[in-house]
């Protein structure tokens, strides 16, 4: 009898543990809830942006920016029932460690994946995202050949360098110039901002009358400037990104160079301003949406600082926080989160955000142009209408 007994209790603890085991079997999505009552289901969303580097200002920024949409978000209850929560990978604006950064967040069984911020670094990852079936939307980087891989779950947010060069035409048209030098730095981005320029500039009647690569990091760029002097351009663009940009400036400037200069959206920053002076006085900007002068800004500026220990936004600021909220809207039209699903509907979608309205063209580019024109003006951004 006793024996009978021992069997059953023993009997009775494997059936428990076994109970217990198959109850902690679940969808790898779905936390335990803090007061054991419920289970929160989570949506991940990889972010893939520079936090060291050269470019980690704006990479930090775009973060916090992301940060802000999804605080928003979960505060509201969710998409479909569901929390999202950011992981984050350092791709340092190098095509190497944006590799690393890939393979980290893939690792991390994610749902989608924002970020971009240099094409450089951006375009050696989106083969790695588009074999893992995960939906990545580009939120700065714009070259053109991020679409040009044909990787349909692929979408840029904000405008390509195409963009760019029309906004550039229309500067040009407006103050007369004749011929414009080109400055880029032989990667992705800039050079392909260059490219665009040389090809597209001509056809409105706007010489080209010098094309000059510098080496990223250079301090003395004094053959550049003599270059371009001896040009007789009477424009200069910058096609690089903001950490060399005032370098530039400055010595265009002291090296007695008159004419109009502009930078492209790469070098679309306040610390180009600071880093400039009195040289940077007068110097145009083919600038993303910046949130200052965006409808809504003032609520989106007092949200950004408070969640943020009062730290201003940067330029890409607005397309970050429209991200997720293109995200957001694609999921709920498609009441799934299967990727082909919501890939669909960002194809389709039609979004107005603090960037201005986000739709598609059959490439995944952005169907209407996000740009405006900035000038420096006593130390600060003055916005352009021509």
């Amino acid at each position: 009898m006793k024996r009978i007994i021992i069997r059953s209790l023993l009997l009775l603890v494997a059936m428990s543990m076994l109970v217990s085991v198959l109850s902690g079997c679940g969808e790898k999505s779905t936390d335990s809830d803090p007061a054991g009552d419920t289970a929160e289901k989570k949506i991940v969303i990889g972010v893939m942006v520079p936090t060291s580097g050269t470019e980690a200002q704006y990479g930090n920024d775009m973060y916090r920016s992301y940060q802000l949409a999804v605080k928003e978000i979960n505060d509201a209850g969710g998409i479909l029932g569901h929390k999202l929560e950011l992981y984050q990978a350092d791709d340092g604006c190098d095509p190497n460690m944006a590799s690393q950064a890939a393979s980290k967040i893939i690792s991390q069984k994610v749902d989608f994946v924002v970020g971009g911020y240099c094409s450089g670094a951006t375009i050696p990852a989106l083969q790695q995202y588009y074999d893992a079936n995960l939906l990545m939307l580009v939120s700065a980087a714009n070259s053109t050949r991020i679409t040009e891989q044909g990787l349909n779950q692929t979408f840029m947010i904000n405008s390509p360098g195409s963009h760019a060069v029309i906004t550039l035409t229309d500067l040009c048209k407006s103050l007369g110039v004749k011929s414009v030098a080109l400055i880029h730095q032989g990667d992705d981005y800039t050079q392909n901002l260059s490219d665009l320029c040389e090809a597209g500039l001509p056809a409105s009647g706007i010489g080209i009358a010098t094309i000059q690569m510098m080496e990223k990091g250079a301090s003395d760029v004094s053959a550049i400037v003599t270059a371009i002097r001896n040009s007789g351009a009477d424009f200069v663009y910058w096609c690089g990104y903001h950490a060399d940009g005032s370098n530039v400036i400055k010595q265009l400037r002291r090296g007695g160079c008159e004419g109009f200069i502009a930078v492209g959206d790469g070098s679309a920053s306040a610390e180009l301003i600071e880093a400039c002076g009195p040289d940077g006085e007068g110097v145009y900007v083919t600038s993303p949406p910046f949130v200052e002068f965006a409808e809504g800004g003032d609520k989106f500026v007092a949200s950004y600082k408070a969640m943020h220990n009062n730290i201003d936004p940067d330029p890409y600021a607005t397309l970050c926080y429209d991200t997720i909220y293109v995200l957001k809207k694609a999921i709920e039209q498609a009441e799934s989160f299967e990727t082909a699903a919501v890939r669909d509907k960002v194809q389709g979608i039609e979004y107005q955000g603090l960037s201005g309205l986000i739709k598609f063209t059959p490439d995944r580019e952005p169907a209407v142009s996000n740009f405006i024109i900035l000038q420096i003006e006593n130390g600060a951004f003055k916005l352009i209408t021509l």
